[in-house]
């Protein structure tokens, strides 16, 4: 292929020449936009890579200006960590791809195979582009087909190179149900995909558009990069190995715990404001948990993710799995107490005094058993998770008898109705976290973390931590319980 570099750094533009040029094409530079133009007046190329934004290159301009005189010609941006935006500005202008500044070999290689395969395929078998021959023997990049019935037609297309693939899924919406297509672009996420491409025979629905564009506003990293009645174009740009699981859990955890303490201060105070924020956290953590899964299922295949987000046993790579699901459901029943609590305030606060502390003892009780969960989970004590999971058997029975209690206390039945449900989300949301100390204790007894505790499992107050255990920072003081924390009503 002839490739043409704008870069106005001299480095960088010789670098990826050299990279280019290794790899059997035929390579230009140019330090500015208008040498750029001046290289593409005096003959075509297949293939450019351009800065986005500096002081002597308008990448953006350029690329504008590539795509009406030249549509042939591919566009591939170069950007920096602060030009992220302008990327996918770029991208929905027409550009290719976006690789990030210094440039990925392995990441460069894929780009080139990716462009390059349908240019061969235009050419005879045994001539490539700009008359370079193909090796001998080489196959084209291999493709695998998937049924997807309830669609018609998913086709999910690999693109090979040496070290790297890329993924490609292409989706015929035509007839899909309510709601499948927004679940077929998570699971797309979740599962690694670096590109979703959403079309329909007769062209897409602006229903089909605006589920396509609500997925993606609520989830991170994923971006619509293409949007058109035929076809919407989906890229996402999230590293999964950029951030530790331990921390993110971590951050999960801490909003869990703003959410319940916005509960806390409405029921105590009567006043609705503190609760104006929970829809917005609880975005986030539903943004989490998607980033937490898809790393943990790449995780399972790439030993350098594994390593990155510090969860190198795929048997802790499944307790994590469950355990950032358990936080998820946690968050949609705090979330839930949350949206009751906003509705009904006034008319909770006319119901007996005793059954308002009642709930403010079991919200303040939860914060204290979730960050007791999570403090065993994090120093992997099977003795504090044991003694957690003691607390919860012994408590559940008197907090499954307060709902009954206020159904037949309290006679405005809407406000009843309320309450009961208040107090089912808190029960649900202890039985989750059984499910979390569960996880706690049988990761203490997985071979790997035996073998790395002496060879046996404490069970004294002082249970070691294990070295394969991905740290957090460590949970702010839990609210004092109060007296009548185990009171029976």
């Amino acid at each position: 292929m002839r490739l043409l570099i704008v870069d106005e750094d001299r480095r960088a533009r010789g670098v990826l020449s050299n990279l280019l040029a290794g790899l059997g094409h035929e390579v230009a530079t140019a330090s500015s936009a208008p040498a750029a133009l001046a290289r593409l007046e005096a003959g075509p190329f297949d293939l450019v890579f351009t800065e986005l934004l500096t002081r002597r290159v308008d990448g953006m301009e350029l690329l504008r200006t590539v795509r009406r005189r030249w549509p042939a010609t591919r566009v591939v941006v170069l950007a920096g960590s602060p030009d992220v935006e302008a990327a996918v500005d770029a991208m929905r202008l027409g550009a290719v791809d976006c690789l990030r500044k210094p440039v990925d070999e392995t990441r460069l290689e894929g780009v080139i195979e990716r462009e390059l395969a349908p240019l061969e395929g235009r050419q005879t078998p045994d001539t490539a582009v700009s008359g370079r021959r193909k090796p001998n023997g080489a196959a084209p990049p291999r493709s695998e087909t998937f049924a997807a019935h309830e669609l018609g037609e998913a086709r999910l297309e690999p693109v090979h190179s040496e070290a790297r693939v890329q993924k490609v899924l292409r989706i015929d919406a035509t007839g899909a149900p309510t709601n499948l297509l927004g679940r077929l672009l998570v699971g797309s996420y979740i599962t690694g995909q670096d590109q979703v491409l959403v079309t329909g025979r007769n062209g897409l629905t602006t229903a089909q558009r605006k589920e396509i564009h609500q997925v993606v506003d609520r989830t991170l990293g994923m971006s619509v990069v293409g949007d058109s009645p035929a076809l919407v174009e989906v890229q996402n740009f999230v590293d999964p190995g950029k951030h530790e699981l331990a921390h993110l859990i971590h951050r999960v955890v801490r909003m869990l715990q703003t959410e319940l303490e916005a509960c806390r201060t409405a029921l105590v105070g009567g006043e609705a404001p503190p609760l104006q924020a929970i829809d917005t956290i609880e975005e986030e953590i539903d943004r989490l948990y998607l980033l937490m899964v898809r790393q943990l299922l790449l995780s399972s295949d790439s030993p350098r993710i594994a390593r990155s987000i510090d969860v190198e046993s795929h048997h802790y790579q499944i307790g994590y799995r469950l355990v950032a699901k358990v936080l998820e459901v946690t968050g949609d029943l705090i979330h839930g107490v949350g949206i009751e609590l906003r509705g009904n305030l006034p008319g909770l606060h006319r119901i007996s005094p005793t059954l308002i502390r009642e709930l403010v003892i079991r919200i303040e009780r939860l914060e204290l058993i979730l960050t007791r969960t999570m403090d065993a989970f994090t120093r992997l004590s099977a003795v504090d998770a044991n003694a957690t999971l003691n607390l919860i058997g012994e408590i559940l029975p008197a907090d499954t008898n307060l709902g009954r209690l206020i159904a037949r206390r309290v006679p405005d039945r809407k406000v009843a109705i309320a309450a009961h449900r208040i107090v089912c989300n808190l029960v649900m949301a202890l039985e989750m976290l059984i499910i979390v100390n569960e996880v706690t204790i049988n990761r203490s007894v997985e071979p790997e973390t035996v073998a790395h505790t002496d060879l046996r499992v404490r069970t004294g107050a002082h249970a070691p931590r294990s070295p394969r255990a991905s740290p957090a920072p460590p949970a702010p003081p839990a609210r004092a319980p109060d007296r009548e924390f185990g009171m029976n009503s």
